[in-house]
């Protein structure tokens, strides 16, 4: 792999509060990365970091140097949009462009792109303003791009098309430093996550690599009208559950086992989830 960006023992106090501990990852060129954890759990403070040069301990690396050295090579989209609302959507990009120094086509160039209409912000919808503002952090083609809760508040058609945006953010070779609290959206998008939770990395692996560390069982949930619960089963309502480590191969011996209790309505196959990894290591659910 070809390593992008390194996070090595990061700490940040606010006071004598310690809102991150010695929080350390990596990022590949190419790789969407997420940082997966409830509001207030240093995501927002470890992006500050990086993109904005607020003190800490520890160090930060992109391509091998400091990241005091290579930040412009950051693209950077907050959760609060840094855009104008009495301007239209090609000048706020036109003014960022002047900023740094890069060509007007390349503002002409991410409209066309991301199909974002030449009107005022503030007739623009939340989505399309969020579109803007990824625009505005590409405008320097950057190496990495640090994307802090994008998909917030927007509704389900909107977020998947941000989603695209992501994805083609990766297939141009860059890296993705994305934060999220959304399960589906860690799982549709990031190649690896990092489970933080108050200040502190818990681990880090592909989505299906969680699970499996997890150890957490499969379900097959049969529904129907039964007049006994065989052993090994459990009653949820009207369903009988059976968890497992091997549900291929269980699925079978299942239906026939219950088929002897009752009428079968139904077989449902429940993998794991993201929230159970995340409930099993935090011991606590993923809300906002």
């Amino acid at each position: 792999m070809d390593e992008l960006l390194r996070v090595e023992n990061v700490t940040k106090f606010y006071g004598r509060k310690k809102v991150l501990d010695k929080v350390s990852f990596t990022v590949n060129r190419g790789e969407i990365f997420g940082l997966l954890g409830p509001n207030g759990a240093g995501k927002t403070t470890l992006m500050k970091i990086l993109a904005e040069g607020i003190s800490y301990r520890g160090g930060v690396l992109l391509s091998g140097e400091s990241i005091e050295k290579r930040r412009f090579q950051i693209g950077y989209c907050l959760q609060d949009e840094m855009i104008y609302r009495d301007l239209s959507a090609y000048d706020n990009l036109k003014f960022y462009a002047q900023l740094l120094r890069v060509d007007r086509k390349r503002a002409k160039e991410l409209m066309r792109e991301f199909d974002i209409p030449n009107k005022k912000v503030e007739q623009l919808s939340g989505g399309m303003r969020k579109k803007l503002s990824v625009a505005i952090s590409l405008l320097g083609n950057p190496e990495s791009l640090i994307l802090d809760e994008p998909t917030v508040g927007l509704d389900v058609e909107t977020r998947r098309e941000v989603w695209r945006i992501i994805k083609k953010v990766k297939s141009e070779g860059k890296s993705v430093l994305l934060s999220t609290h959304y399960m589906e959206e860690a799982e549709a998008l990031c190649d690896r996550v990092a489970i933080i939770n108050d200040g502190k990395i818990i681990d880090i692996g592909t989505v299906d690599e969680l699970k499996k560390k997890s150890k957490i069982k499969s379900a097959i949930e049969v529904r129907g009208i039964f007049n006994m619960i065989p052993e090994g089963f459990v009653q949820e309502g009207s369903s009988l559950v059976f968890y497992t480590n091997k549900p291929k191969e269980d699925i079978k011996k299942v239906v026939d086992i219950v088929g002897k209790c009752g009428e079968i309505r139904e077989v449902i196959l429940r993998e794991p989830t993201l929230e159970d990894v995340f409930l099993q290591l935090t011991g606590r659910r993923l809300e906002g």
